[in-house]
């Protein structure tokens, strides 16, 4: 009991000053502006595409699955906005390709981060650069698009994202994506446009990450997808090379899934709500002194998005995975685990709520047990900068429980 009462009082006066920081931002002006890329072009709020971004309305689903053009048949993509250079030549202007976000943690407050001689100590940090992205996005002519986006961290960078799309090969029943891809970008529950922390079970690794080629579910990686569409259904499959594009252990990995949606002809205020099942299968690999080790393995997940009308948008996903040889030993052991994350967030323009709880469970791999309960508040100044004050509590089993709060901000121009 006495532990307990340490500990809040030492969390919870922090708590209050992330908060007060909040107040401050309370009080500054809120004008409704769009001024990201696409909200340029088109002439539209960036809340045609999005709510709390990166979080995708479902209009911005359907914009991205055309290939980032105007869904509904209105003319775009080739010659629409553009600048003409030939009769064979349309050219998108600078400021509609291009596009940057930025994300900031100007206070956060941790318990049992840091040992120092032995013990475990709690940590208040300020002024954390997250990252830094820019992207270019947006159509070389009708049908076919590009995505590329480069993120700076403290420590280095790297292209997250960039692929190709060809869209409308076939009316809707044919389209690809080339490039460096996510497996579960059509799933209810992507968790890449997230509303805002990322989901545990999806960012399990296979083989714990100690293999040549670990991947978790939702991480981009080198690969080609096809995908499909009519009326309520959405269908998906691609093969991927693993962690890297050049796939030294040869092996591909194969995925799947089928997603039912109510359109929006049904008029419904559930209108963009949305089930589905996704497959993935694998393998990693590894060598030893004698042999190559080889773990295959596979990741069943379900998933559903209820929206109702622009308010209130709930996301679940469960997933079951299996690995043959978690730990790539010379003789293998299978490993199994199962786990969940539920979001669920309430939008009035310009505050946005969000409470999300992660669960992992594992009789076999006790160090993926995890219990993680996170709320978070956000105020709009503009509909394209935010800032909010987000919170992180273990109930974990773990003697040593990590929490934390922090002051995030978050902007895109």
């Amino acid at each position: 009991m006495k532990s307990n009462q340490n500990l809040l009082s030492k969390f919870f006066p922090r708590v209050f000053v992330l908060l007060f920081i909040a107040c401050i931002f309370l009080l500054m002006p809120r004008n409704a502006e769009a001024v990201s890329q696409w909200a340029r072009k088109y002439e539209v709020d960036c809340t045609t595409c999005h709510t709390s971004f990166p979080r995708l309305t479902h209009f911005g689903e359907r914009f991205m699955r055309n290939g980032f053009q105007w869904p509904d048949d209105k003319p775009d993509g080739d010659t629409a906005g553009k600048d003409k250079v030939s009769d064979n030549l349309f050219v998108d202007k600078v400021g509609n390709w291009f596009g940057a976000r930025l994300s900031l943690t100007p206070m956060v407050y941790k318990t049992n981060d840091v040992t120092i001689d032995g013990a475990t100590k709690d940590s208040f940090n300020l002024g954390n650069p997250n990252w830094m992205q820019f992207f270019v996005a947006g159509t070389i002519f009708k049908n076919v698009s590009i995505f590329i986006e480069q993120e700076f961290e403290v420590d280095g960078s790297k292209f997250s994202w960039f692929h190709l799309f060809f869209t409308n090969l076939a009316d809707t029943y044919a389209n690809f994506q080339v490039g460096k891809l996510s497996p579960v970008d059509f799933t209810p529950f992507p968790d890449r446009l997230r509303m805002w922390q990322k989901s545990e079970v999806l960012n399990v690794k296979s083989s714990g990450g100690a293999g040549e080629n670990s991947v978790t579910i939702r991480q981009s990686r080198p690969g080609i997808q096809y995908y499909g569409y009519k009326g309520p259904v959405l269908w998906f499959a691609g093969i991927d090379n693993g962690k890297d594009s050049s796939d030294l252990d040869r092996q591909k990995n194969y995925w799947g899934g089928l997603r039912l949606e109510i359109p929006s002809t049904t008029k419904s205020n559930f209108e963009g709500s949305t089930v589905g099942f996704h497959y993935y299968s694998g393998t990693d690999t590894a060598d030893s002194a004698t042999a190559r080790i080889e773990n295959d393995f596979k990741r069943y997940t379900f998933s559903a998005n209820a929206r109702y009308t622009d308010k209130f948008d709930i996301q679940a996903t469960y997933q079951i995975g299996k690995d043959d040889n978690y730990a790539l030993e010379a003789v293998p052991v299978s490993a199994d685990f199962q786990g969940f994350t539920v979001s669920a967030a309430y939008w009035t323009y310009p505050v946005y709520v969000v409470l999300q709880y992660d669960q992992i469970d594992s009789d076999d791999i006790p160090g993926l047990e995890k219990k993680k309960l996170s709320p978070s508040i956000w105020l709009f100044m503009r509909q394209n900068f935010k800032a909010g004050i987000a919170a992180r509590f273990d109930f974990s089993s773990a003697a040593v429980k990590k929490h934390e709060v922090a002051l995030q901000i978050r902007t895109m121009f």
